[in-house]
């Protein structure tokens, strides 16, 4: 839980202290006074990023040259002191008065997960913000995936850039031997991210199928299954079998467009993982069937960074055929699996909910309360109206 908050400089708060209790804290007052940015300053302190702002200098007041952060956390009888003093040019960040090297290593030990209204856009939303999602969580489960993620990105963005210096003079820096040794590094990388992406799906999609049918009380059911661009040329009938497996069939991998549902050429191995190696020789094959093109154009055509989570309600997508509340019933059930991911891997999450009770009905509301007191997490919900919410607050913070 985080226990004290102080807040200096960030959007409309000049400076503020706030103390939370274990339980669920209400953070009240009129929209725009600065609620969300609480949460979002408990985001920052917690998992070194925002879900508000891509460059944290947004996060600085128009009239100031720097905005601080500091929280104190505690943990099974821990304490951890974290620091942020983000500036126009510089950025120090702090915990126990260490020093860290950026804002993004405090990520890891102390998780928090955010529920908004904003989040209907992980149904109807680009695929690039499932994926968001889904490697936000990804990283919960290990430092290891945390650490093929980035690298997997760093490669990628190399590659990218050979692909674009080729384009405009036909050549690039390094020659064929850089941009060969670049494709060997993204496809070992991709596999590996591909198969702990898999891995993730499996463990998640009966969760999120779980929540939904609480929240919408078992009126209609929903299915999720990882859904990627790459490896077209697969056995049919490996590549059937192994659909079956994660709950797809072919008539889901015509209806994806370009992103043809997951498949490798063994399936699974006899343990019931991903067999990496399949994955990875099936993407060299692939990225050498799409050199001349990637040349042509410039980017890499086919990977991990092109996959997506499909969310299915009966036999259609719901991104494009959900009602406004089932895709919110979704999206929520999608954060509470984020929640069950972190309390199993690193420590239960603290809940930052901003004004997720406003668009839902009597009865979503209640399913949803009665999902917040089971988890036992430390709780602070910003909302315009305390007295509507559907529990009792254990701490009340006007802002």
């Amino acid at each position: 839980m985080i226990s004290e908050l102080w807040i200096e400089n960030v959007r409309s708060l000049v400076s503020r202290e706030l103390k939370f209790s274990p339980g669920i804290n209400v953070v009240g007052g009129p929209n725009g006074c600065g609620k969300t940015t609480v949460l979002e300053s408990a985001h920052l302190l917690s998992q070194g990023f925002s879900f508000r702002a891509r460059d944290l200098k947004e996060m600085i007041s128009w009239n100031a040259d720097e905005f601080i952060l500091r929280g104190n956390f505690e943990d099974a009888g821990r304490s951890t002191a974290r620091g942020i003093r983000m500036g126009r040019r510089t950025c120090e960040v702090r915990e126990n008065g260490e020093s860290l090297k950026s804002v993004a290593a405090l990520f890891g030990n102390l998780p928090a997960v955010v529920m908004q209204p904003s989040d209907i856009e992980l149904l109807r939303g680009a695929p690039d913000v499932r994926r968001r999602w889904l490697d936000e969580i990804l990283c919960f489960r290990s430092a290891a995936n945390a650490t093929t993620l980035r690298n997997y990105r760093r490669i990628l963005q190399q590659r990218n850039q050979w692909l674009r210096q080729f384009k405009r003079e036909g050549s690039a820096t390094g020659g064929e031997e850089l941009f060969l040794v670049l494709t060997d590094q993204l496809a070992d990388l991709g596999a590996k991210l591909w198969a702990a992406r898999i891995e993730l799906s499996k463990e998640i999609s009966p969760i999120i199928t779980g929540y939904y049918r609480k929240l919408s009380n078992g009126i209609d059911e929903i299915t999720c299954a990882y859904k990627s661009s790459i490896l077209k040329e697969l056995d049919a009938l490996d590549g059937a079998e192994f659909l079956d497996d994660f709950g797809l069939d072919q008539a889901a991998s015509s209806t994806s467009g370009s992103a043809d549902c997951l498949a490798s050429d063994s399936g699974e191995l006899s343990d019931g993982s991903v067999d990496e190696n399949a994955l990875r020789e099936a993407y060299r094959r692939k990225l050498s069937g799409l050199e001349y093109a990637e040349k042509i154009q410039g980017i890499t055509l086919s990977g991990p960074h092109k996959d997506d989570l499909g969310v299915r309600i009966g036999d259609v997508e719901m991104r494009s055929s959900g009602s406004q509340g089932q895709c919110r019933c979704a999206a929520i059930a999608m954060r509470f699996a984020a929640v069950d991911v972190a309390s199993r891997y690193l420590n239960k999450p603290i809940l930052l909910l901003d004004d997720v009770f406003a668009e839902l009905d009597v009865n979503r509301r209640d399913a949803v309360a009665a999902l917040i007191r089971q988890k036992q997490c430390q709780v602070i919900i910003a909302t315009p109206e305390p007295e509507e919410l559907p529990f009792k607050s254990d701490t009340t913070i006007i802002i």
